[in-house]
């Protein structure tokens, strides 16, 4: 090797994983909305179908974390949900492309069976999801030890798989759905098996290795999580996750809605143009933020990090609610690195730093409640009912205030008791 350096292979082996992993969700996830728009079920009908499939994420990413602390199977479980997910997808291709020119009465759409059908893959998918993602950020800051603020160069290849998945996915689904009255999804989700089936060849290769617990582990984990600035934390990631899932879940439902409605010229490159967003969020967005991303954290530390981008989201949604053009919207996607790449990589790395010795598992399961648990789940549900009855545009009016607001109070809570922490410690040390 150059310069006598020595590659760490199961840290390169970690970035193949995330490309591979990143880039399998790219077809399916960023489309679950659109895809159930296309089978007539409104926004409300997606919110509750949403939030309905994450909500047992309250339960599973703790205990899974308890799990492989306490049974040593980080590894199993990796596999087992990267598995289940693959077996997801398949369900997906296979299922009746249902359509409908028009949204269907949410009470007649939760009586039908093949919603049921399509709900229950999601369900699973989202729950191999899971399983894997808590225990791939887990044994990645394992991995890194004391060097856990580089998380950012590791998930940054999942952006990178992101990025090229979503639009190669994008282009293909446009180029199979011509001349059809509705668009074919099955290309997709063919390109998520084909990675799926990559990342468990790279994910088996990776020497996973676990501390045991320190004999003071309980107190220790008592003392972390009745820390008010853990609980400060916990409400910033909510947050986090409420305002993220109308990025993840449904831009795409808004780059339809004005395209039907103020350009239907680009109704044929739709899922290319869905597609390319991806690819802007991740190539111009998360990958130089993934890459300064412990810099800034060092500078400005963890919390002040999630404030900065409840402020981009206010932006973000704003410039959404004014912008009636989908090509001109595209420009707004280069704020994705503040808005997700920064706040994720800080409570990443804000959770390996707080978790006691044995415990990064149930720490990652609580940070991953937290998130995708909570959050998400509550911004589905909100925001499904809220597009349904005003529209995206006001939508993201309202979304904007929202996160402004939890902004203000989420700093201002948080310089409060960090003041309260430092005059305490004041006090221990003169007393």
């Amino acid at each position: 090797m150059l310069c006598g350096s020595k590659i760490n292979m199961d840290l390169l082996f970690m970035k193949m994983n995330y490309f591979f992993a990143w880039g399998a969700y790219a077809p399916v996830v960023p489309f679950f909305t659109t895809i159930g728009k296309q089978r007539g079920y409104s926004a409300f009908a997606m919110g509750i179908t949403l939030t309905g499939m994450q909500i047992p994420s309250v339960v599973v990413r703790p205990v899974i974390g308890i799990v492989t602390d306490r049974y040593q199977c980080r590894k199993s479980i990796f596999l087992i949900g990267e598995v289940l997910l693959a077996i997801a997808v398949l369900g997906l291709i296979f299922i009746p492309g249902a359509t409908a020119p028009e949204s269907i009465a949410d009470e007649i759409v939760f009586e039908t069976s093949l919603y049921w059908v399509f709900f229950f893959l999601l369900f699973f998918f989202y729950l191999g999801s899971t399983m894997r993602s808590l225990m791939e950020d887990t044994i990645c800051v394992s991995l890194l030890g004391d060097n856990v603020h580089e998380y950012g160069h590791q998930v940054v290849w999942g952006a990178i798989g992101f990025g090229i998945s979503s639009m190669v996915s994008g282009v293909v689904v446009d180029w199979f759905s011509k001349g059809r009255d509705h668009n074919d999804f099955r290309p997709g989700f063919v390109i998520t098996i084909v990675c799926v089936a990559f990342d468990i060849y790279v994910s088996a290769k990776i020497k996973v290795k676990q501390v045991e617990k320190t004999e003071n582990f309980n107190g220790d984990m008592k003392r972390v999580l009745t820390d008010f600035r853990v609980i400060v934390f916990i409400i910033a990631t909510i947050s986090f996750g409420f305002f993220y899932t109308f990025i993840q879940y449904f831009l795409f439902w808004y780059f339809e809605d004005i395209t039907n409605l103020y350009h239907p010229e680009y109704e044929p490159y739709i899922k290319t143009i869905q597609g390319f967003s991806q690819t802007i969020q991740c190539f111009l967005g998360e990958v130089p933020f993934f890459f300064i991303s412990s810099y800034i954290i060092k500078k400005l530390g963890h919390m002040n990090v999630f404030s900065l981008g409840f402020v981009f989201f206010a932006i973000r949604f704003g410039l959404y609610s004014i912008i009636k053009n989908p090509v001109v919207a595209l420009s707004v996607e280069l704020l994705h690195g503040i808005t997700f790449a920064l706040p994720y990589s800080a409570g990443v790395a804000y959770t390996a730093k707080l978790a006691p010795v044995g415990a990064e598992g149930m720490m990652q399961g609580f940070y991953g409640m937290a998130m995708k648990g909570i959050g998400i789940p509550m911004g589905n549900f909100v925001g499904g009912y809220i597009i349904k009855n005003l529209g995206i545009i006001d939508a993201f009016r309202i979304f904007s205030i929202g996160s402004l607001t939890v902004c203000i109070v989420v700093s201002i809570t948080n310089l409060i008791v960090n003041r309260m922490y430092k005059s305490e410690n004041n006090v221990v040390q003169t007393s």
